[in-house]
């Protein structure tokens, strides 16, 4: 069992190994949708990076400062490209 815990202290309990989409989605189709990027443990990570062992897990959208500047990141390297 992986244990996930929010910002606003909810623990969200999931049977196994579980991503950051899996847990957007437990709590909302909207943020699931508006999710760019997670922070596990403080440190960024993608939305399908797995989850193994108990977490503390922080969605960024683009409200969020990792949110903001994952989307002017993928932006800019999809111009240069």
């Amino acid at each position: 069992m992986v244990r996930i815990t929010l910002p606003d202290g909810s623990v969200k309990d999931f049977a196994g190994v579980t991503t950051g989409t899996t847990v957007a989605e437990s709590i909302g189709v909207g943020l699931a949708k508006a999710a760019l990027a997670v922070e596990v443990n403080g440190k960024p990570a993608d939305l399908d990076s797995p989850i193994a062992a108990d977490a503390t897990l922080t969605i960024a959208t683009y409200k969020t400062p990792l949110g903001l500047d994952t989307a002017r990141h993928t932006l800019a390297a999809q111009v240069l490209a």
